[in-house]
């Protein structure tokens, strides 16, 4: 074991008002205004022998290209290998839509996150780390089988599965100063709905508000997203018990939106910090073990016909191409799940858009006794349902390119990297 060290950065990558917002298909407007800048943030841990980092992006995905580019620079720059860097977003549908956004953002973003790791690698402390369990519920399963807009289409479904685990760790200096924390919890950053045309990140920036309230805006609070594929927030003008149930209508008024947005935050951030206050348990001595493994995924053979008309549309140059023209030949998606361990404790990277069954799951089968659970992380190959959603049908089978199997192939993998440890 070696002591810990742990230093933290972060830096704005709000884009410019007018740039195209992701998250919606049909919400091709440009940005009209800002509520909130945007982060990328940083985390160094260093036990003497090894430097993992970890990367957080208010953005709703990192494809694997970016990622990779991004990793190749942090190693010339920080000197941390690439295998011991984790990527993700918090997955926002109110942030800047990387294929449409233009190459000199896409360019000051890289910049920006290789400036904030170096940063964190710059003011590293001795430090000590706890963690804690909490429990809250602002998500809620959105296959709803009697959804007003047709079976299991994003509508939310009370008797539905979730995971109300709410993951934190504190990370604290010699003299027991809060440096950051980390909240993890599984749930869809869309409470602003898709005519939303401000930049934001959702309600985790609430949630994270509320830790920063606390501790002081000089800690650097972040937020992993779980394994949020089929959850969206509970939002209180959704009725899914009513029956037959009413359509949603988003209100129309932004400070209503976000009154809503700032709720849900604050409840997840209520939670986080009930924990983090619970915490006496802190270790100071560990060993990183980082892990990572290759992943095949096997590519539908009956892509969804509005799928294969955006891939067949890509041309030659545009972010994913390559990828694109992979799918199109049904190659298997090679993709990777990554793993770092902190004695009793261990954070999963896994790389797209999964179903909340799976995080289940893996929190039943690890031999860890906590583990964070990020999606999204160092790849993004879409939704990843289970095989019983592709019977059901509904808005998320509808558009994934993987094959029915691929979900449990995945969570297998992931299973047996925790098992290594």
């Amino acid at each position: 074991m070696g002591s810990l060290k742990a230093g933290l950065a972060k830096a704005v990558i709000t884009p410019p008002v007018g740039v195209r917002l992701c998250g919606y298909s049909a919400r091709t407007q440009p940005s009209t205004g800002i509520l909130d800048d945007l982060y990328a943030k940083a985390l160094v841990l260093d036990d003497e022998e090894k430097r993992f980092a970890l990367v957080i992006c208010d953005l709703l995905w990192l494809g694997k290209e970016l990622a990779n580019d991004v990793k190749k620079r942090i190693r010339k720059q920080a000197d941390i290998k690439e295998e011991n860097i984790m990527m993700t977003a918090i997955h926002t549908h109110t942030g800047p839509d990387l294929e449409y956004v233009g190459e000199p953002y896409i360019e000051n973003l890289k910049s920006q996150i290789v400036g904030a790791v170096s940063a964190a690698c710059n003011h590293m402390k001795k430090a000590r780390i706890g963690v804690a369990t909490g429990e809250c519920y602002v998500g809620m399963n959105r296959r709803n089988p009697k959804s007003p807009s047709g079976p299991y289409f994003l509508y939310n479904w009370p008797q539905g599965p979730v995971d109300p685990t709410v993951m934190v760790a504190r990370i604290e200096d010699e003299s027991k100063h809060v440096m950051g924390v980390l909240v993890n919890h599984a749930c869809h950053p869309v409470t602003l709905g898709p005519n939303e045309l401000n930049i934001s990140r959702d309600y985790p920036g609430y949630a994270l508000r509320v830790l920063e309230d606390v501790f002081g805006e000089d800690i650097i609070a972040m937020f992993v997203n779980g394994c949020c594929g089929n959850i969206n927030p509970a939002w209180i003008y959704d009725k899914p018990d009513i029956s037959p149930s009413p359509p949603r209508i988003f209100p129309e008024n932004l400070e209503e939106r976000i009154r809503e947005t700032r709720r849900l935050g604050q409840i997840l951030g209520g939670e986080a910090l009930k924990a983090l206050q619970s915490i006496t348990d802190f270790a100071s001595e560990l060993n990183l073990n980082i892990k990572r493994s290759d992943v095949k995924l096997p590519v539908r053979k009956d892509i969804p016909e509005n799928i294969l008309e955006r891939i067949k549309s890509t041309k030659i140059g545009e972010p994913r191409y390559e990828h694109y023209q992979r799918i199109l030949r049904r190659e298997d998606v090679v993709t990777e799940i990554q793993a770092v361990q902190l004695n009793d404790t261990a954070l999963l990277g896994l790389p797209g858009e999964v179903f909340v069954e799976y995080q289940l799951e893996i929190r039943r089968s690890s031999p860890i006794k906590h583990i964070f659970i990020s999606e999204l992380a160092n790849d993004s190959i879409g939704y990843v349902p289970t095989a019983n959603a592709y019977k059901e049908g509904g808005y998320e089978p509808s558009v994934t390119i993987l094959e029915r199997n691929a979900g449990t192939k995945l969570t297998q993998a992931a299973i047996n990297l925790l098992k290594e440890f």
